[in-house]
């Protein structure tokens, strides 16, 4: 039997897969520590569970509209006017099953075969694949050497008469890296002057730490919601620690909005009716669940930078959101692929290849597990390269 070329050449995702082979290995009964997850161990916020075992118990779960329902578009609505300024309606609205598959949805409602998608390198190791699977070409941007974040002269050096969208996420995973307003307001004047796409991928953009705030590219826009370039992605996934609800959604003008609506109700017709009920329940409650996260995850940080100031050859910039870091392990050696399978080998700890996010010499490492796991887990890095 054949299978697709499309099919062919997509890569798997090379976290999911370190997460398959790290489960094995603890029902091995291996004592592995997993640095390469991406989602947070804190419990669900109580008003997400109380919503969601309320309605499950009433024993009526059906379809929802495409967009999701009536009351979550809402809520979306005063979250979007509280935490970016902006005040949408319900039409501008769409809710997914996921994060992910608001961004595919954007993909698939604007990319045509051989237009260009224009991104930062290091990037989320799906954006790649998740432009081909459109047919489009990703063209990812380096940073120039030493730095995590290319400028947006860089930027805009890559953009083409073929390039139909630039995507943005910020703060970054994997480098935790929080680009500047400047920066956020050149790429909106770039992408308003060409009159392409700016997609938002603001998946971690409550999640900054030092005091600091997720400028958002809405604030630096000339142009009305719907004759604007600028599509934001979001959901409860990270910020509030629901990662299997599967919740996610978009924000831009009624046009690409119902051009979105169009595919994805060819796809999943609608997200999961309970799921959306949990992510109101968690949409209502006060900043006080978000706040502990944040707060909680940027000591941990602290306590990642401290451990990891214990490897001298490791060059290390303080991320400043996400809880993710993106150390340059070049020292010890330059192929990051072969570094992380000697790490798993040698000290049972998993680390994501820096490869894999379109910049080599790095490992990704979380600190959003136990601090107990990211002492241990770093020690036993130390001890396995020194």
């Amino acid at each position: 039997m054949h299978l697709s070329q499309l099919a062919m050449s997509i890569g798997q995702s090379a976290t999911l897969k370190l997460n398959e082979l790290a489960g094995n290995l603890k029902a091995a009964g291996k004592p592995v520590i997993h640095l390469g997850g991406g989602e947070p161990e804190e419990m669900i916020p109580s008003g997400a569970r109380e919503e969601a075992e309320k309605n499950l118990s009433a024993g009526f779960v059906r379809y929802t509209p495409t967009t999701g329902t009536a009351e979550l578009k809402k809520e979306l609505c005063l979250y979007t006017k509280k935490h970016y300024g902006l005040e949408p309606e319900p039409k501008n609205i769409v809710v997914s099953s996921g994060a992910k598959q608001a961004i595919y949805n954007f993909l698939m409602a604007v990319i045509n075969p051989g237009d260009h998608v224009v991104f930062p390198a290091p990037y989320w190791v799906s954006y790649p694949e998740m432009v081909k699977m459109v047919y489009g070409m990703p063209v990812a941007v380096p940073p120039r050497p030493g730095e995590l974040v290319p400028t947006a002269e860089d930027m805009e050096a890559r953009i083409t008469s073929n390039t139909r969208a630039v995507l943005l996420n910020s703060p970054n995973n994997p480098s935790g890296q929080l680009y500047s307003a400047e920066f956020i307001r050149e790429m909106v004047e770039i992408c308003e002057y060409r009159n392409i796409y700016l997609l938002m991928d603001d998946i971690y953009n409550r999640l900054v730490f030092d005091g600091a705030k997720a400028p958002s590219a809405f604030s630096f826009s000339t142009r009305g919601l719907e004759d604007s370039v600028i599509v934001s992605i979001n959901g409860v996934s990270k910020t509030y620690s629901m990662t299997g609800f599967r919740i996610g959604w978009s924000v831009g003008s009624e046009a690409v909005s119902k051009a979105m609506a169009k595919v994805q109700a060819q796809v999943t017709s609608c997200p999961s009716a309970l799921s959306q009920k949990a992510a109101l329940g968690a949409l209502r409650g006060t900043d006080d669940f978000v706040e502990t996260l944040r707060s909680g995850l940027e000591k941990k940080r602290d306590t990642m930078l401290t451990e990891l100031a214990k490897l001298k050859k490791v060059k290390l910039r303080k991320p400043q959101g996400t809880f993710y870091c993106f150390p340059d392990f070049s020292a010890y050696d330059s192929d990051s692929a072969r570094l992380a399978a000697m790490l798993l080998e040698k000290a049972l700890v998993v680390a994501v290849p820096g490869k894999e996010f379109g910049l080599e010499g790095h490992l990704r490492l979380s600190y959003c597990g136990s601090l107990t796991d990211i002492i241990e887990g770093v020690e036993r890095i130390r001890k396995a390269l020194e």
